[in-house]
This record gives C-alpha cells, structure tokens and sequence, in this order.
C-alpha cells in the first residue's frame, strides 16, 4: 500500500477530479496562512495558501478534499494567481469550475511564477481584496506555492494599507508566517521595495486615478 501522498503508478492514466484516485492522496488538513491585518486597520485576515488538490513531483493532494478544508475554514472568495497552463500541469484544470460548484466566489488575476504583476493588474487586484475583507468576506489568495506571488500580493497590500509601513518590515513580517522562502525571486524583491515610487508613477499617469489608500 502506497504512502498517502505518493504518486499513483500510472498518474497519466488519472484526472485530478477521479474520486478513486482520491484514495492513494494526501488528506491531511489544507493548509491556510492567516495573516493578521488588524495592524493596517482590517478585522479581517487575509488567508495565503498554495494550490489546491496540486498534483506534481511528491506532492499529491485530493481537490475534493482541499476545497472542503477550505468550506470549513469559512472562505468565501478565493484570488488565483496560476495561469490555465500552470493548472493543467499540476492537475487542476477544472479548479475555477470547482470553485463555482463549492460556492467559492473565484477572482482570477494570473501572471507568471517567478515574475511580478504590471501596476495596472496590481492595483485592481489590491482594491479588489481589500474591498473583500472590509465587508468583510473570508478571502484567500493562491498561486502555485503560496511562497512568491501570493506573498508579494500580500505584502503590497500591507504597504498599501499603511503608508507608513517599511517594504523591509512587510517582508519580515510575511516571512514569519509563511516561511523564509516568501518572496522567491530578487525581481519580486525589488519590486515591493520600489512599490510605492511606481504607485506614485502609477497614480500620476492615471487621469482618474482611485483613492487606493484612503
């Protein structure tokens, strides 16, 4: 009898949503990363994850399952960062479907693993997220890992939210809930560092330009 998280023999021969295949994955609790906003004047946290029922190299975790740790964990909406490539090759390519079908509200804004989002995408997706959390919704952004883009999301949403808030202290403080792996790649690094010279930029070249720190 295989471990609970290895692969299937034949894991060509599966899809990620084949229920019997469910029984050679991984069922331990999903994890969620909750990150405490209260310091930026939010009541609610911000959950960060990787992605859900992912089925690659020695990971092999059941979708079903996953979204259903999600459901008790309250989400409501989820922000995915994966691009359709990137969840057929890690053997979800019906998540966004999944999500609709589980009753989780699915806002998609992709950009590759490694990379950092344009200011246009980012600043949609921060008022996005943030206008979630004051009703307040139960949100959780994802990308493959829940280390590099999902984190710089975060962290640019800190920023965001406290204009007094250091992009050194952000980072610190994502690193401790999610790990010294957070921020993944020096591009993502000097981009949170410069966020706030670009969003300056950004507001500048915007003839309406929204309120994104009020």
């Amino acid at each position: 009898m295989p471990a609970a998280n290895s692969r299937p023999a034949n894991p060509s021969s599966f899809d990620s949503s084949d229920e019997e295949d469910d029984q050679q994955a991984d069922l331990s609790t999903f994890e969620i990363s909750w990150l405490d906003l209260s310091d930026v004047n939010c009541d609610e946290k911000l959950g960060i994850c990787g992605l859900p029922g992912c089925r690659f190299k020695d990971t092999w975790r059941s979708l079903k399952h996953d979204l259903s740790c999600m459901k008790n964990s309250g989400v409501e909406d989820v922000f995915c960062l994966c691009s359709n490539g990137e969840l057929n090759k890690y053997r979800v390519p019906r998540l966004l479907q999944e999500y609709g079908d589980a009753d989780i509200d699915v806002h998609r804004y992709s950009f590759p693993d490694g990379e950092v989002p344009s200011m246009g995408l980012l600043m949609k997706m921060l008022e996005d997220i943030r206008t979630n959390l004051m009703k307040p919704k139960k949100t959780v952004v994802h990308c493959y890992g829940g280390l590099g883009r999902s984190c710089l999301v975060a962290v640019c949403l800190m920023m965001l939210m406290d204009e007094n808030l250091a992009a050194e202290e952000a980072i610190v403080k994502m690193r401790e809930l999610r790990g010294q792996r957070a921020i993944q790649t020096v591009k993502q690094y000097n981009f949170i560092n410069e966020f706030r010279q670009q969003l300056e930029k950004y507001k500048s070249e915007n003839i309406s330009p929204r309120s994104l720190s009020r």
